[in-house]
């Protein structure tokens, strides 16, 4: 999904069960491969992009050689509601533009492969999001850091509770970066460089939204989203279900007792990761000091 930060999580087949003991005893035994999947639709868009992948064993190296899935080596078969997808060998993607999706329609991915000699098999369904959504003002103009406020308004599809912002700076770099912000009141250029990408990626959130109001709905950028002087391209998405599932659940693989919990993936057989669905929006705005 073209810029929002979601996390490709290669995971070992079960996490799990030690209640008040974060301490988990993971044998070979316990190790299943699966399909690894990034996957998204957006209405009215062909589909592309979509990844394949494989998981590892916990301690072991992952092998870029063989970390995606390939017709060639794997016998990859993948279909959405059982139209082909291809295979682009030199992005490593697969696609089929034929697919146009629609608004408020299911659609399901099949996917079988062939790991490590062992078939395996998986699918998943979306349904994307209701025609509705639209973002009332696509460019902001320019923004002086702590004077103006980067609001962004949209109205929402009725019955999509949940949406995401994917905060972008479109030329980012160590000179441009706000320095005198004031919450990292002494990081230096070696400390920016370190952890430029912590800076760089920025990414929000707003969920069980009152879809079904007649007036828009405005979310503000932060400062703590915005670190430097540049221009900022703001990717809204309102995402179904699945989307929504995944991003809340992803990076939060333990209870506050211990105990280890899978997150949503929504996939039926061998397969995790996401295949979700969403309407995509942009807004622009340049941020001078």
């Amino acid at each position: 999904m073209n810029r929002l930060k979601i996390a490709i999580f290669l995971m070992a087949g079960l996490l799990l069960t030690y209640c008040g003991d974060p301490g988990v005893d993971i044998s070979e035994e316990s190790f299943n491969r699966k399909i690894v999947v990034e996957a998204f639709l957006f209405p009215e868009e062909p589909v592309e992009g979509i990844k394949l992948m494989r998981n590892y064993e916990l301690n072991t190296g992952i092998d870029l050689n063989d970390l995606y899935l390939t017709p060639e080596l794997n016998e990859v078969q993948a279909s959405i509601n059982g139209v082909e997808l291809f295979y682009n060998s030199e992005t490593g993607k697969y696609y089929n533009t034929d697919i146009v999706p629609a608004y408020n329609t299911p659609y399901t991915l099949e996917v079988s492969a062939v790991i490590d000699g062992k078939h395996l098999q998986t699918s998943s369904t979306t349904i994307t999001p209701k025609q509705g959504f639209t973002v009332v003002n696509e460019n902001l103009g320019t923004l002086k850091y702590r004077e103006n406020k980067a609001i962004l308004e949209f109205m929402p599809s009725p019955g999509t509770d949940f949406y995401a912002f994917s905060i972008v700076p479109l030329d980012a770099n160590l000179d441009n970066f706000i320095y005198d912000n004031p919450f990292f009141t002494d990081i230096s250029r070696e400390d920016l460089e370190e952890n430029f990408e912590d800076f760089y990626y920025q990414s929000q959130l707003m969920i069980n939204v009152n879809s079904y109001l007649a007036e828009s709905i405005t979310y503000e950028i932060s400062e703590l989203d915005t670190w430097f002087y540049t221009d900022y391209e703001v990717i809204l998405y309102a995402g179904d279900k699945n989307f929504k599932d995944y991003a809340l659940t992803v990076e939060n693989v333990q209870e506050g007792d211990g105990n280890f919990i899978e997150p949503a993936f929504h996939f039926s057989g061998d397969g995790i990761g996401i295949f979700g669905s969403a309407i995509k929006g942009q807004v622009l705005f340049s941020l001078v000091k």
